[in-house]
């Protein structure tokens, strides 16, 4: 059974995808075509939608994440650190009210 042509949303996932595997050599929007078996007007559509958003660049000619990206990461732990913080706060003003 043949796979279905991806969608533009499912496109722009796995574009992501993609260059988070190839993080330090990045992609050519030939390349990124080939693999998705998309045509490259497809793809360069997709790739400005990303570049807009900050979450890609484009260097020596091919596309990898930005920085942008990458803080997703620690924003996320910091997220994370937060609520631990908060729930810890609750967790020792409910055991002091319980004295």
């Amino acid at each position: 059974m043949e796979k279905s042509k991806l969608n533009s949303q499912e496109r722009i996932l796995r574009i992501v995808e993609m260059l988070v595997e190839k993080s330090m050599e990045g992609m050519s929007n030939k390349a990124i075509a080939f693999e998705l078996k998309s045509t490259e007007v497809n793809i360069c559509r997709d790739l400005k939608i990303l570049e807009a958003r900050g979450w890609i660049e484009k260097t020596n000619g091919k596309w990898r994440l930005s920085p942008k990206f990458g803080a997703f990461a620690g924003t996320m732990i910091k997220c994370f650190q937060t609520a631990r913080l908060r729930l810890t706060e609750d967790e020792a003003r409910y055991a002091s009210a319980m004295q």
